[in-house]
């Protein structure tokens, strides 16, 4: 095993390409409390090995890094290592630093790394496919942000994007979102406490070393740290969305957009999903809700769904009163104000025929499902061609309210998004980016008319098992 020792405070990254060569018999335990401090820094990107190495890198806080700190370290193979002098060691060391750092645009295969594509929505063309390995795009440099946006014009000064958007592009901004690696394919190369404790146990104990590899390489896929990379919206008009997929629940939030069909938005204005009062104040406030709900419709001309039918026709009796001796009603409390679980929302273009805002209406610790699509079926009916039957389901349980794509197994035509930006925060002066919001394996990004699809090669375990008597035998062989 090879070290680089400097002077300075340091810090422990760890590149271990295949599991079975991760040299569990060389490790040498380690007392951690010599220095807990530096298990969960990640103030300097660490340089990426070649996937031959096996080695820790110890590296100073001092280093001037080059201009690109993730390009392979050139570090000689175990067996190079082991043959190696002291003093030719030292030579290594006392060559400047750049020497030890080659450009590498070729796509490691045997290492991980996502293929994002970006093609035209229904179009089987891909226009433009990147490849994001050792937490840069191949052929660019390094940066902790790659931006993504239209193509720059002639005559502009301004930095190219990383990654280009060719289609809708009035609707495209210059730097419209960031891909963030920060947590990326570096991060998930620290030395962390679990893993040193996995390697030292493999030193102290002999019986340890007669587990098969396969069962050593999935517990250690469990306790290495996860690549994560995130993306945010650059406070946008058009926004940026996220594909909902079929079969995962998104839990809805408030302020947030929602695209359905091609060009269908409605937002959620408000949203309560758990109790926030006592349950004896339940009744006392139920006749006030009914006025509330009441007051909702005459005014707004909401839509009421989710009452039981003794439910409505109180509800329909208050309305006709009000109706009837012209009054108003004078409830001057919000419908967040009464302990029931509700969501409103709105659809924000005038020019769907239909009606604008709908309530949805559930009980505590009770399941409701409420469909959207064209289908006579659906409580929202939504009549465009590019909405299908049944686009999309919105359900409250587990004191939550949730939205999925399609109902069932069909998935809808054109999809469900939602959107990075919170819709208040684009209304003020300051612009501000989004949240940064995980990305996943198949996940797909709608940007106007651009569809950004992430593929995840070579990440290790994807799929979730029980573990039963033929996951055992799998471990076993």
């Amino acid at each position: 095993m090879s070290y680089h020792f400097y002077p300075k405070p340091f810090q422990f990254y760890y590149y271990p390409p295949y599991i079975h060569q991760l040299g569990i018999h060389l490790i040498h335990p380690y007392n951690l409390n010599n220095y807990p401090q530096q298990m969960s820094s990640f103030q300097y990107q660490p340089i990426i090995g070649n996937s031959s190495d096996n080695c820790i890198v110890i590296e100073d806080d001092n280093i001037q890094h080059p201009p690109n700190p993730n390009q392979q370290l050139i570090i000689q193979t175990q067996t190079n290592r082991e043959q190696t002098t002291q003093q030719e060691q030292l030579m290594i060391l006392e060559q400047p630093f750049k020497k030890q750092i080659q450009q590498n645009d070729k796509l490691n295969e045997n290492e991980p790394h996502i293929r994002i594509k970006v093609f035209k929505q229904h179009s089987s063309q891909i226009d433009a496919e990147y490849i994001l390995q050792y937490d840069r795009i191949l052929g660019n440099e390094y940066k902790k942000e790659i931006t993504i946006g239209r193509k720059k014009q002639q005559d502009d000064k301004s930095e190219n994007c990383d990654i280009y958007l060719p289609h809708g592009e009035k609707n495209v901004e210059k730097l419209h979102c960031k891909l963030l690696t920060e947590k990326g394919f570096s991060y998930s190369n620290l030395l962390t406490k679990s893993v040193l404790i996995f390697f030292s146990l493999f030193r102290s104990n002999k019986s340890a070393l007669k587990l098969p590899f396969s069962v050593r390489k999935h517990i250690f896929s469990f306790i290495k740290e996860k690549p994560q990379f995130y993306l945010t919206d650059n406070a946008t008009k058009a926004g940026t969305f996220m594909k909902i997929k079929k079969d995962n629940l998104r839990i809805m939030q408030l302020h947030y957009t929602y695209l359905i069909g091609a060009d269908t938005y409605f937002q959620v204005i408000e949203i309560k999903s758990k109790s926030t009062q006592m349950k004896f104040k339940k009744n006392k406030d139920l006749n006030q809700f009914y006025n509330a709900l009441a007051k909702e419709h005459l005014k707004k001309g909401t839509k009421i769904h989710g009452l039981t039918l003794e439910e409505n026709e109180q509800l329909n009796l208050l309305i006709n009163e009000f109706r009837t001796n012209n009054l108003r009603p004078r409830i001057s409390n919000k419908l967040n104000q009464y302990d029931r679980p509700y969501l409103k929302f709105s659809f924000n273009s005038a020019s769907v025929n239909q009606i604008q805002s709908h309530i949805f209406i559930a009980n505590y610790d009770q399941e409701s499902v409420f469909k959207i699509g064209r289908s006579q079926e659906c409580d929202v009916i939504v009549n465009i061609n590019t909405v299908s039957r049944r686009q999309a389901q919105i359900i409250y349980k587990n004191n939550e309210w949730f939205i999925h794509d399609g109902e069932g197994i069909r998935e809808s035509a054109n999809g469900t998004w939602q959107s990075l930006q919170n819709y208040s925060s684009r209304n003020h002066e300051k612009k501000t980016q989004s949240k940064p919001s995980l990305i996943e394996d198949q996940m797909e990004v709608k940007i106007s008319d651009n569809i950004i699809k992430f593929d995840f090669v070579n990440f290790g375990v994807t799929k979730k098992r029980k573990l039963n008597q033929a996951l055992i035998q799998d471990l076993l062989q």
